[in-house]
């Protein structure tokens, strides 16, 4: 069985490193939308690649988030996601039929800890389902939102200090609470989801 994964994670990955070059009906930043600078004046990749092993490596019961890439493969659409830590890891459960066992873990963890484009190609409607990808915002609706909000503020404020904030949410309607945490990522500020339930989440270091 771990032979197996092994070898289904090998193609996998190698689907993930070329979901760029296939697509053409993409709505991430990578498509010559002029305004990633809005985000590039705060972060960069590389920045934001760090940010991504360290949220997904938080195993807690405050999960952190973080934002990817994902692909439809059954429309070839693309966006930019963010969601929970661990809704990454069950789409991609349910897209490679891993089981949820220790060795079934370690598999998919190897698997998108490998992937730095932070890129994954989904076909399963259970997968992509898992990450809001059909109901999620398109980067122009992300952008949009980003355009109103005091970014220089929220960078020297928790991006370059060690200040963090707990910040109340009413409602998640119309992706609003899950938009500030892309945007925080995008500007190399980490979030994550408070341990008691409601739209609480804490930003900042």
């Amino acid at each position: 069985m771990k032979q197996t994964y092994l070898i289904v994670g090998l193609i996998f990955s190698i689907n993930m490193q070329s979901c760029g070059l296939r697509n053409q009906n993409d709505n991430s930043p990578d498509n010559g939308l002029s305004e990633t600078s809005l985000f590039d004046k705060y972060s960069n990749d590389s920045v934001r690649n760090v940010n991504f092993d360290i949220a997904y490596d938080n195993k807690s019961t405050a999960p952190n988030y973080l934002v990817f890439k994902a692909t439809d493969l059954n429309t070839g659409l693309t966006k930019e996601i963010c969601c929970e830590a661990p809704f990454l890891a069950g789409a991609i459960h349910r897209e490679l039929n891993v089981d949820y066992n220790t060795t079934g873990t370690e598999f998919v963890d190897s698997i998108i800890k490998a992937n730095s484009n932070r890129t994954f190609e989904f076909k399963n409607e259970e997968a992509l389902n898992n990450i809001s990808f059909h109901m999620y915002p398109d980067y122009d609706r992300i952008l949009q939102i980003a355009k109103g909000i005091d970014l220089d503020y929220y960078y020297k404020t928790y991006g370059k200090n060690d200040s963090s904030k707990l910040m109340y949410f009413e409602s998640d309607t119309g992706f609003v609470q899950i938009s500030f945490t892309h945007i925080m990522f995008n500007c190399g500020i980490l979030t994550r989801r408070d341990c008691e339930a409601g739209n609480n989440i804490w930003f900042g270091n």
